[in-house]
């Protein structure tokens, strides 16, 4: 039966699309592993139910592979330049003071007893 579907005789048969999609996915999920650290982004975080949340997004997610998604979508995106508009906006807004180096002057007191 399996030559009809294009696979050898002990092969063990050609595998299901939901087979092929598992294996994709997964492929997928630890290519993106590699290159993304997700200890260094800031707003991952994993709760206490065991679902990942964004921080910046408010939105949860059930496993590193959806975040990773996510934080490549529109709506991540989008609130990543709504915040760095923002803070650009008000980084100008506090000036950071000027400290002037003042010389100190040491005098010297002497005291003469007679």
């Amino acid at each position: 039966m399996d030559r009809d579907w294009g696979s050898k005789p002990g092969s063990g048969g050609a595998a299901s699309a939901q087979n092929e999609a598992i294996d994709r996915r997964e492929r997928l999920r630890r290519l993106a592993l590699e290159t993304i650290d997700l200890a260094k982004d800031p707003y991952f975080m994993r709760n206490h139910l065991g679902s990942y949340e964004c921080k910046l997004c408010l939105t949860l997610h059930n496993n590193e592979g959806n975040y990773l998604a996510h934080t490549q979508g529109k709506r991540h995106q989008t609130n990543l330049a709504k915040r760095a508009a923002r803070e650009a906006k008000e980084a100008p807004a506090q000036p950071q003071p000027n400290k002037r180096k003042v010389a100190l002057r040491k005098s010297v007191f002497t005291l003469l007893r007679t």
